[in-house]
Protein backbone atom coordinates (compact mmCIF):
# COMPACT_ATOMS: atom_id res chain seq x y z
CA UNK A 1 0.00 0.00 0.00
CA UNK A 2 1.29 3.61 -0.64
CA UNK A 3 0.24 6.91 0.05
CA UNK A 4 0.61 9.78 -2.62
CA UNK A 5 2.66 12.54 -0.81
CA UNK A 6 3.47 14.91 -3.84
CA UNK A 7 5.63 17.64 -1.38
CA UNK A 8 9.23 18.78 -2.40
CA UNK A 9 12.02 17.92 -0.59
CA UNK A 10 15.83 18.77 -0.35
CA UNK A 11 17.77 15.81 -2.14
CA UNK A 12 21.61 15.37 -1.92
CA UNK A 13 22.83 12.95 -4.70
CA UNK A 14 25.80 11.61 -5.27
CA UNK A 15 28.57 11.60 -8.19
CA UNK A 16 26.25 9.38 -10.48
CA UNK A 17 23.67 12.24 -9.96
CA UNK A 18 21.65 9.42 -7.85
CA UNK A 19 19.99 10.38 -4.57
CA UNK A 20 22.13 9.31 -1.83
CA UNK A 21 20.08 11.26 0.92
CA UNK A 22 16.98 13.81 1.34
CA UNK A 23 14.99 15.55 3.97
CA UNK A 24 11.30 15.10 5.05
CA UNK A 25 9.35 15.09 7.66
CA UNK A 26 11.74 17.61 9.91
CA UNK A 27 14.90 14.38 9.01
CA UNK A 28 17.00 13.07 7.09
CA UNK A 29 16.68 9.80 5.26
CA UNK A 30 20.06 8.26 3.77
CA UNK A 31 19.33 5.64 0.82
CA UNK A 32 20.03 2.10 1.24
CA UNK A 33 19.61 0.95 -2.29
CA UNK A 34 18.07 2.00 -5.34
CA UNK A 35 15.22 0.11 -5.99
CA UNK A 36 14.05 1.54 -9.38
CA UNK A 37 14.76 4.29 -11.51
CA UNK A 38 12.58 5.48 -14.56
CA UNK A 39 11.89 8.19 -16.77
CA UNK A 40 8.06 9.26 -17.47
CA UNK A 41 7.13 12.41 -19.60
CA UNK A 42 3.73 12.60 -17.27
CA UNK A 43 1.07 14.41 -19.29
CA UNK A 44 2.90 16.08 -22.34
CA UNK A 45 -0.29 17.61 -23.54
CA UNK A 46 -1.38 19.24 -20.44
CA UNK A 47 2.08 20.48 -20.34
CA UNK A 48 4.04 18.42 -18.02
CA UNK A 49 7.39 18.21 -17.97
CA UNK A 50 9.71 14.97 -18.48
CA UNK A 51 10.55 13.39 -14.86
CA UNK A 52 13.02 11.06 -13.77
CA UNK A 53 11.54 8.90 -10.73
CA UNK A 54 13.44 6.98 -7.83
CA UNK A 55 12.33 4.26 -5.99
CA UNK A 56 14.33 4.44 -2.75
CA UNK A 57 14.75 1.38 -0.19
CA UNK A 58 16.60 4.34 3.36
CA UNK A 59 18.47 3.01 5.95
CA UNK A 60 15.58 4.38 8.75
CA UNK A 61 13.59 2.18 7.09
CA UNK A 62 10.96 2.36 4.35
CA UNK A 63 10.22 2.77 1.09
CA UNK A 64 10.07 6.25 -0.86
CA UNK A 65 9.52 7.50 -4.33
CA UNK A 66 10.49 11.03 -5.68
CA UNK A 67 11.62 12.57 -8.33
CA UNK A 68 13.15 15.29 -10.76
CA UNK A 69 11.15 17.51 -12.52
CA UNK A 70 14.42 18.09 -15.29
CA UNK A 71 12.88 21.43 -16.28
CA UNK A 72 11.79 22.77 -13.08
CA UNK A 73 14.90 20.98 -11.79
CA UNK A 74 12.95 20.69 -8.48
CA UNK A 75 12.89 17.63 -6.09
CA UNK A 76 9.29 16.08 -4.74
CA UNK A 77 8.38 13.22 -2.83
CA UNK A 78 5.81 11.28 -4.90
CA UNK A 79 4.80 8.41 -2.71
CA UNK A 80 5.44 6.71 0.51
CA UNK A 81 5.12 2.91 0.65
CA UNK A 82 3.94 0.99 3.68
Amino acid sequence: MSKIINQPVLVITDRKALPSRFFWYKRWLNVDNVLEHWKDTGRWWDGENEKVFFRLQVKEGGIYEIFSDLVKRQWRLYKVYD
